[in-house]
């Protein structure tokens, strides 16, 4: 059973983790770990998806918004396993209630 939902804060190595087994890392700068940092203290809405069998984080979404209008989606990654899911086709479920 996959969860979705919007978290606070997302640990650095989950994001890393996401990135690698989406294949987004080819575009993202994974060896720069202190820039990943800032990427994720800087996103002011994130969305994981977590499969609950296993207990792991295996989608993102990383989104930047003034919380009235607008919301900018920066990333929107799945594993590789579970792509063609529809895990990314609500990439932020909660962006509605967010933006009021």
């Amino acid at each position: 059973m996959i969860e979705i939902y919007q978290v606070d804060k997302l640990e650095l190595s989950a994001f890393e983790a996401v990135l690698n087994s989406s294949g987004l890392a080819e575009r993202r700068p994974i060896q720069d770990r202190e820039r990943l940092q800032r990427m994720l203290d800087n996103s002011n809405l994130i969305v994981v998806a977590r499969d609950i069998k296993i207990d792991r984080i295996i989608g993102i979404s990383r989104a930047i918004t003034d919380y009235s209008y607008c919301c900018y989606l920066s990333d929107l990654a799945v594993d590789r396993a579970y792509q063609g899911n529809g895990i990314g086709s609500d990439p932020a479920p909660n962006v509605p209630s967010v933006l009021s």
